[in-house]
């Protein structure tokens, strides 16, 4: 069984979306890592992962999470194959199921009063 996880900051708003057929919702939630270290030239590098979450967990990160908020998602690592040119499948990227999301960004001043109400 192979699990990673990955920690980072969303690039960009999401949404819920279902496949044809099946009416299990599920979003695709982009997020970018920096690493630790710097290329030879000094500049700095950074990851960019694709991580998918399906049903009560994908509702709760679209009403939740938005760009700029930090994650920690784990899950299994699934590649991505797509058809070339002449129909050979090939690798394309790969992506996180995640099986659990840790929203690491603090709540906004308005839903912690909220809260203490």
């Amino acid at each position: 069984m192979l699990k990673i996880t990955v920690i980072g900051n969303i690039t960009s708003d999401f949404e819920l979306r279902s496949k044809p057929g099946d009416d299990t919702p599920y979003a695709i939630i982009r997020i970018a890592s920096d690493r630790r270290y710097r290329d030879r030239e000094g500049n700095k590098l950074t990851d960019f992962v694709s991580v998918k979450v399906r049903g009560n967990l994908a509702e709760l990160c679209v009403e939740h999470l938005k760009k700029g908020d930090k994650i920690a998602a784990t899950g299994d690592f699934e590649t991505i194959s797509a058809p070339d040119e002449n129909g050979v499948m090939r690798q394309t990227g790969f992506l996180i199921k995640a099986s659990d999301v840790q929203f690491l960004s603090p709540k906004p001043e308005a839903e912690t009063e909220e809260a203490a109400v």
